[in-house]
């Protein structure tokens, strides 16, 4: 593998796992590792639609997952979805000495815009989760701009597959149970920008467009 690298990825058991080689500062809004966290491993679960400890308790569910898988639940960040783990699909793109690489799962039958009408009710499973790697670090206010960054090419890429909302019938932007998680390793002279002026939010916005993009297509393929 490519020094520059610091990540490796396997699905293994209907889970996406990331691994870093080193402490990563993380930062999303999955169940397990929401929030700001430092992790060794980012991991993304396929649950089956009647899973119900997925839902009723899905921090105990994760944590039980990832043991099964031999991994260390400390320094774990986990996120669910419904969607096929095993068509994930990754890109990376790089400038100079700086990689961004994402991960996609996507599955539409939740799909949403926003500002549609609240729904309460149980939905159909469909998430379009992320994992975004970098290898340089970022300081809070970059890493936070790098969750907009990837929310918007998300969008771009739902909005470009034509995907409408189950809701609305309106161009969607999401789901309704998207997750994503962005994760830069611990250091020194971190990145304090992430816009789309950046050397940084470019390759990010490239490498989640292309993930996000492979992604829609081949859950177009197999709906």
């Amino acid at each position: 593998m490519d020094r520059s690298i610091p990540w490796r990825w396997e699905v293994r058991d209907r889970t996406l796992i990331v691994r870093f080689d080193t402490p990563f500062r993380t930062l999303g809004w999955a169940p397990m590792g929401g929030g700001f966290s430092r992790a060794r491993v980012v991991a993304n679960h396929q649950v089956s639609a009647d899973d119900s400890g997925a839902t009723e308790a899905p921090l105990r569910y994760l944590r039980r997952t990832i043991r099964h898988l031999a991994i260390d639940p400390r320094g774990v960040v986990a996120m669910m979805t419904g969607a096929n783990v095993g068509q994930a699909a990754y890109a990376f793109a790089s400038r100079g000495s700086l990689v961004a690489g994402a991960w996609c799962t996507a599955g539409c039958t939740n799909a949403l815009r926003v500002g549609d009408r609240a729904t309460f009710a149980s939905a159909a499973p469909g998430t379009i989760n992320l994992i975004v790697a970098l290898n340089e670090p970022f300081d809070d206010s970059a890493l936070t701009e790098a969750v907009q960054i990837t929310t918007e090419a998300r969008v771009v890429a739902v909005q470009g597959a034509k995907v409408a909302s189950t809701r609305s019938g309106k161009p969607a932007t999401g789901t309704g149970t998207d997750c994503l998680v962005v994760a830069t390793p611990v250091g020194k002279d971190a990145h304090r920008y992430c816009g789309k002026h950046t050397v940084a939010g470019e390759l990010i916005g490239r490498a989640v467009l292309a993930s996000c993009a492979r992604a829609l297509v081949r859950e177009a393929r197999n709906r």
